[in-house]
This record gives structure tokens, C-alpha cells and sequence, in this order.
């Protein structure tokens, strides 16, 4: 029989590049010296970055030996930064997409399709195989990604018909950066385009973390902070951001690797900090 009182719980790693990776690596990491295991959780839901980082802690792998991995910088990464010519090309998405999200997924399909990315398929290959911890889907990870011609957000799992890799490099592909992943017919691009947490995909469970290396709110699409609020009317939500020194330790580029071991610590040691208040979920 099931208990109807049990709490349902779920952890939602949200997009920010190689540094985000790290940042949300050092604050799991530190919850769980300090008794927080956040793979307890029923279901994980990773996008862009978090999806790299979900995989890890889906399937149990050791986040500790994981953390200390961020301490030496990966020379599998590609340092790569965004151009204001691209910068522009995002911030128009939004302005015509106004405050619809499948018009702003479609706008930046457009822009993968049209920009020439920074690496070739192969090397992008070989950068996510690099940060793979496993090759086999876990039970309770959800990817997002975009579909590139229609702009929809799809929630993607062990049932959608294609490998981990090619989920989370699909979750990964930032327009203008990285190259478009095709399966299953479709052309697909980064999950955080529009949103970069996704964070409402967790509005029905009762206990949720969230972890957001990029709460920055773009146009008219709510910010991560918006949609927490909107989400405590129902369920108890806690929301952890870089602080001031994350900040400072991610610096202004996401995409540079070699911010990665100042980010990590800097996560780490605001994960001590916020403990307390998990603690309280």
C-alpha cells in the first residue's frame, strides 16, 4: 500500500557552463559531508550543465572523488567565450520572442542553424565523454533539451529512445557555441536557452532544491527566483545561487575551464553555509 503522506522530493540542476558544473558539483558535495544527500531524491532534473552533474548524482557515483576531479583542470574542455555578435543575436530572441517560450526556442534553433559553432561534432564528442561519469541512463534523471525546429522544451529519460550522451550533449548545445545534436529526427539545442533552470518542471513535488548557477532573468520568461515563488504556494523550495564569492570564482565567462577549480571550492564552501537552511525542507 502506498503511504499517502510521504513526501515526494526532487532536485533540479539548472545550466552555467564548464563553471557551473563545477560551482554545482562543490555545493552537492559539501551537503553531503554535511548529511544532505541530494540523491535521495525521487526524480533529478538537469539542464545544460546540471544535466553533466544529474548524471553523476543519479547514479550514486562518488561525488567527492567527482569534486576532487574539478580541482585539475580538464584539458579535454574547449575554452571558448561568446561573441557580442552572438550575444546580440540571443538578447533579439528574446526580444521578439516576447513572452513566448516556444517562439524564443525556435529563434535560437535558427541561430544554431545559421552561427557557426566554436566545435566541430567530433570534439564536442570527446568534451562530453570527458565529464560523463556513466553511459547508462538512471532511473530517476530527466534531461531537457530544445527541439531546434519547433522550439518546444522536451523532458528527456531512459524511455525516449536514445543514449545518455546523446541527451546530455544535446542539453548542452548552446547556439552559436557548440554544434546541434540530431536523434530520433530532430535537431536539438541547449534545454537553458529560455529558461536556464527549467525549475517549474518540479512544481508537483512537494520538497524541491534547486540549484541555479545562472538566475540571471532574460526579457519577459520568469526568472528562476519568479518561478520558486510561484512554486512555494504549494511545496516547500529551496533556492541556492552563486554568492558573492561564487560569484567572483566563476568570473564573467561560464565557458572558460580554467575558472573550474576556483568554482568548485567556491560552491563547496557556500554548500557548508547553506546546509542549515536544506536542512529545513
Amino acid at each position: 500500500m502506498q503511504n499517502i503522506n510521504k513526501k515526494t522530493r526532487a532536485v533540479v540542476l539548472g545550466g552555467g557552463g564548464v563553471t557551473g558544473i563545477a560551482w554545482e558539483i562543490g555545493i552537492i558535495t559539501a551537503l553531503l559531508q554535511e548529511g544532505l544527500n541530494l540523491a535521495d531524491a525521487d526524480v533529478i532534473i538537469g539542464t545544460s550543465a546540471g544535466s553533466f552533474v544529474g548524471s553523476a548524482l543519479a547514479s550514486n557515483y562518488d561525488m567527492k572523488k567527482l569534486y576532487e576531479s574539478q580541482l585539475i583542470p580538464n584539458t579535454s574542455e574547449v575554452n571558448a567565450s561568446v561573441s557580442s555578435e552572438l550575444m546580440m543575436l540571443w538578447l533579439q530572441a528574446f526580444q521578439y520572442g516576447k513572452d513566448n517560450k516556444k517562439e524564443i526556442g525556435r529563434i535560437f534553433g535558427d541561430i544554431a542553424k545559421k552561427y557557426p559553432p566554436k566545435a566541430s561534432v567530433e570534439e564536442r564528442k570527446l568534451v562530453v565523454e570527458s565529464r560523463l561519469t556513466t553511459s547508462i541512463w538512471p532511473s530517476k534523471l530527466k534531461v531537457t533539451a530544445i527541439n531546434a525546429e519547433t522550439g518546444n522544451l522536451h523532458v528527456l529519460d531512459k524511455d525516449s529512445g536514445t543514449t545518455l550522451i546523446n541527451a546530455v550533449t544535446a542539453s548542452g548545445a548552446v547556439p552559436g557555441l557548440w554544434p546541434l545534436v540530431n536523434f530520433n529526427g530532430i535537431d536539438w539545442i541547449d534545454g537553458g536557452m529560455v529558461s536556464t533552470t527549467n525549475a517549474h518542471l518540479a512544481a508537483s513535488y512537494d520538497k524541491v532544491v534547486v540549484l541555479s548557477p545562472m538566475p540571471q532573468k532574460h526579457g519577459l520568461i520568469p526568472s528562476v527566483e519568479e518561478d520558486v515563488a510561484e512554486m512555494q504556494k504549494s511545496s516547500s523550495v529551496s533556492l541556492i545561487v552563486p554568492n558573492k564569492d561564487s560569484i567572483l570564482a566563476i568570473g564573467k565567462n561560464p565557458y572558460d575551464p580554467t575558472h573550474t577549480p576556483a568554482s568548485a571550492k567556491a560552491g563547496f564552501n557556500q554548500g557548508i553555509k547553506e546546509a542549515e537552511a536544506i536542512y529545513e525542507i
